[in-house]
């Protein structure tokens, strides 16, 4: 049976372990979104916007799983 995350302790303020996993999900997904940009690889979607909300939820969610055990 896997531990249960409990929060996380940064500079003495208590965090849930999910709200550490949403940071640094969209961090990954606004860097994703740039490099997109950067090589105009953003022509090809339709809404662009969608596409990171997307990212960002992928991202959270493995985050998540592998790095945290949410």
């Amino acid at each position: 049976m896997l531990p249960i995350p409990h929060e996380i302790s940064l500079g003495g303020i208590y965090l849930p372990p999910l709200l550490l996993a949403a940071v640094l999900g969209f961090g990954a997904a606004t860097m994703t979104a740039r490099a997109f940009d950067h090589y105009r690889l953003t022509r090809y979607f339709a809404s662009p916007p969608l596409v990171l909300i997307g990212m960002v939820i992928i991202y959270t969610l493995l985050f998540g799983i592998f790095f945290i055990g949410i």
